[in-house]
Formats: structure tokens, sequence, C-alpha cells
């Protein structure tokens, strides 16, 4: 009994400790006397797999303070952590084991994790519990990773899943800037190209952008503020969603003509229907600059080269470092979402996604234009849409 008291004693002294660190303190007058107030620690729970934490913040503080300062957690247990809570009571879950069997992809378990809108696939996290998220809502993916270290896997995953789930409500443009990584995809039903140089894609991004402006006009039209809206009117032909994923977008640093549309897109797109999926081994500054960066509301950041080329991809200012993931730990990365938290993305190799794919192949039919480069961008229309199964 001793020796427990004692444990839950250092467990105590330890988080209040950060708490005076960090300065995680409300401060404020009490006639002539300072008076201050940090966290009240109201219990720990010692688990198999981790030590919880429950505190509450004294009323007053704003929690905005907690939140700014975690990366005290981080480097007072040296361990990974979960953090949640409402703004008063908080649950800090530091984790003392690690789960680092890899995880492969079962197209069960992936379908039970979709929820509605457009749903993305991300990974699993401590409790190996699989994440997903809306990108209706949280539009534009950002997925950055050194050679390697998961990328690569992770783009075939979610387009792997929205084909086999969601073909029929999306119209994918799959953009494979060094033609290794979405071979698989071709002939696909929904697939309309797999665009492997530069001039096809900017045709294809300015075909894409006149429907972001033939959108727009649709919905000024009707009065509407989202295209989810205009699909619900009676006797109109529905517009899919579309999405653009563009694998190794750093080639396209001098595609300034291609590369102004793109951000149109991460701007507009989220009312309109037609969203990005962008790829780089390494986050590029220039690429990543301005409004394109802000508008990229998701990130996956595998393993990085360094600290900067992190803070490229997650943010400045935060707790992590994607260069500190082990080169071992293939899959494992950090998502940056409401908040930052690492994750292990589920494994699926060429050979299985293939398998999962041919039952949704076509014959493909000759393409006169094929080879050609000087098709007008009224050529590549968008296709009408119909209703998800």
């Amino acid at each position: 009994m001793i020796t427990k008291l004692y444990k839950k004693y250092i467990y105590k002294a330890r988080l209040r400790n950060a708490f005076v660190v960090a300065d995680i303190v409300l401060t404020f007058k009490k006639g002539n006397t300072t008076v201050k107030r940090y966290p009240a620690i109201a219990a720990t729970h010692e688990k198999d797999d981790y030590l919880e934490y429950v505190f509450y913040l004294p009323q007053g503080l704003n929690p905005k303070n907690m939140l700014e300062k975690e990366y005290i957690f981080n480097q007072t247990f040296g361990q990974s952590y979960d953090l949640t809570g409402d703004g008063l009571k908080y649950s800090l879950k530091i984790f003392t084991k690690q789960d680092e069997s890899i995880k492969i992809y079962n197209d069960t378990e992936i379908k039970a994790c979709l929820k509605g809108g457009l749903p993305i696939i991300a990974g699993y996290d401590h409790f190996n519990k699989l994440v997903s998220y809306n990108m209706v809502t949280d539009p534009h993916l950002l997925i950055a990773g050194e050679t390697g270290s998961g990328k690569s896997v992770m783009l075939r995953v979610i387009l792997t899943t929205l084909l086999i789930h969601k073909r029929r409500m999306i119209d994918f443009y799959l953009a494979d800037m060094k033609r290794t990584e979405f071979h698989l995809f071709r002939n696909c039903e929904g697939v309309q190209q797999v665009i492997t140089d530069k001039k096809k894609l900017k045709k294809a991004v300015l075909a894409i952008h006149k429907e972001l402006e033939t959108r727009g006009d649709l919905l000024d039209e009707h009065g509407l503020e989202h295209i989810d809206e205009y699909n619900k009117i009676k006797g109109i032909d529905k517009k899919k969603y579309i999405l653009l994923c563009i694998d190794e977008v750093a080639l396209l640093r001098k595609e300034t003509a291609t590369m102004d549309k793109i951000e149109d897109i991460s701007t507009q797109g989220r009312a309109l229907g037609i969203f990005l999926i962008l790829s780089m081994q390494r986050p590029d500054a220039k690429i990543l600059d301005g409004q394109l960066k802000s508008n990229l509301t998701v990130r996956y950041a595998f393993r990085h080269a360094d600290l900067i080329n992190s803070n490229i991809t997650l943010g400045s200012g935060n707790n992590v470092d994607a260069s500190k993931i082990n080169k071992a730990e293939k899959g494992k990365f950090y998502m940056r979402h409401e908040v930052i938290k690492q994750l292990q993305a589920p494994y699926l190799s060429l050979e299985h996604a293939k398998e999962l794919l041919e039952p949704i192949k076509h014959v493909p039919i000759e393409d006169p234009h094929e080879n050609e480069f000087d098709v007008e961008v009224t050529d590549l229309t968008l296709p009408g849409s119909e209703d998800d199964e």
C-alpha cells in the first residue's frame, strides 16, 4: 500500500513540475498577495500500456495557454502521449508500451471506419483504433515523407479505399510525376485520367479549374453555399466530387501557371466539391508558400530529413519532429488535423491492392489522342454524376 501511494505521489509530482516549468498557471491578485493556481490533478490510473492523469484547469485559465505549451508533456515524460479534454477537465495518457507490429490492410475493418462525406483513411492510434476524417469538412491533404517511410503506401491505401467504396461519387484525376505509383489505378471505374507528364497535367488542371468556375456560377444562380445543397435539388444533373491527386508535386516548381490554378482550387474547392491530395518526398517551402499551404488543412508527416523539413509540413512551434521517426518504423507518421497525433498507417502491398481493384477494372478504349499534346482543354470534359451506392 505504501509503495502504491508513493508511486502516485511521484507521478503527480512529475506532472505538477511540468505545469510549473511551462508556467501553466492562473495568476491573480488577492489583496496585496499574488496567488498562483496550477491545474488540479484529480487522479492517476496505471494501466498495462499507459499511465493516465486526470486534471482540471482552474476556472479563468484560457485552455489555449496550456495547448500552446503542450510540448512540456513530451519533454517531461519522454513518451508518446494523448491529450483530450473539454476546456476544463483533461485526460493525459502517457504510453509506456508501443505496438511496433505492422498493421495489414483489412478491407472489412477499413469499411467500418468510413463515415459520410468523403472519408479519408489515416491510421491506427495508440489504442489500435483506426482513424479517418471527412475531407468535405477538412479539405485538401498534404502527405510528405522520405523514400521508404511509407508515404507511397499511404497514397495507395487512400486511393484504393475510395475507389472500392466511394467511386460512384468521385471523379479521380491522378497525376504521377515520377511514373511509378499510379499505374495500378489505370482503367479503374471512376478514374478519369492517370497523368504522367506536365503538359497533360496542365490541361487537366485547366479543365478542373473551368469546372470550378462553372460550379461557382451554379451556386450563385441558386443562392447556395455548397455543392451538396445543389445536389439535393430535384431534376438536376448531380455533380460528383472531384479528387485531384498529384504525387511528387515538387516537380511542378517551375510550372507557375499550373500551380496558380492548383492554389485557386485549394482556396475555392471546399464549397464546390473539388479536393486536392498533394504528396512530396521533401516538403518544398517554395511550393508550399502562402495560401496553398494554409489551405492544406490536414497533413501527414512521415519520416523527414530534419527538423526544418518537419516544420515546413507540420508548422513550427509544435512539440513534434518527424525526423525523429526511426527508419525501422515504416508507416509511422504524424497527422496534423485538429491536433497533432502519431499514427501507424495500414500496410497495403501492391499485389493486394491489385487484387482488390481487379473487380472494378474495365477494358480500356483506345484513345486516338493518347500520345498527342495538342488536345484542346474543351476536350477534357468532366463527366456528370450518379448517386453513391
